[in-house]
């Protein structure tokens, strides 16, 4: 684990000024924020989608699709994500951060609370894009 630096600090400030809770009827929006950098120092961002009917994801999810969607960069530097605090990736999106880029494993840092970060193989050991031989 490392602390964090400044940029990080700003990074999870970005992310905690996305949180808005909306009460919608299905659910509720913007309970959680997301920033993210790319290897190439591009900042995304997102916002999280908690409905009922199980439609929605997860503010690191959108953030990653906003990433996809408006650049070729699939190469995460720094993620966070706050909802109240700063909140570990669930499993779901650990998963995404894994398969979008094989240098994510072992290169992406994931901020887990207000003073530490890991790569994401900290939260993520088994690779199994690896072990199937897929990367």
């Amino acid at each position: 684990m490392k602390e964090l630096s400044i940029q990080d600090y700003n990074l999870a400030k970005i992310a905690k000024s996305l949180v808005s809770v909306k009460k919608v009827p299905g659910g509720v929006l913007r309970e959680v924020g997301c920033a993210l950098i790319t290897k190439k120092g591009r900042v995304f961002t997102g916002a999280s989608l908690d409905l009922a009917c199980g439609l929605g994801f997860c503010a690191e999810s959108s953030a990653i699709s906003n990433m996809i969607s408006h650049s070729n960069e699939t190469e995460i530097k720094t993620i966070v994500a706050f909802g109240g605090k700063i909140l570990p990736p669930c499993g779901r999106c650990r998963e995404l951060m894994n398969v979008i880029n094989k240098n994510n494993w072992k290169n992406a840092d994931v901020i887990i609370s207000k003073k530490q970060k890991v790569k994401l193989k900290g939260l993520l050991p088994k690779n199994w894009l690896q072990s199937e031989g897929l990367i």
